[in-house]
């Protein structure tokens, strides 16, 4: 019998004793990689356009970089896992 793989539920924005932003938990790995890539995704674009303002591109292009190497190591993720039987593929 295998297992489907879910995300744990993870606080990522704490204020106090307050969690404000969190990752859900029990959502499929997949669903929750895929959101986290759009998001990416989003921000990687958003940098480039930066990368054109001199008053910015310096720390625009570092931005950029390390959000496009974070895309990059979701891309990978992604890539091993399977979204029809919820697990590695």
């Amino acid at each position: 019998m295998k297992t489907d793989l879910l995300t744990l539920e993870h606080p990522f924005c704490i204020r106090g004793n307050l969690e404000i932003l969190s990752a859900s938990g029990e959502v499929p790995i997949h669903d929750s990689l895929e959101a986290a890539t759009e998001y990416l995704e989003a921000v990687v674009h958003g940098l480039r356009d930066l990368m054109c303002t001199p008053e910015v591109s310096n720390l625009a292009t570092f931005t950029f970089f390390a959000a496009e190497t974070a895309l990059a190591l979701i891309y990978s993720a992604a890539a091993s896992v399977d979204p029809s039987t919820g697990g590695a593929a």
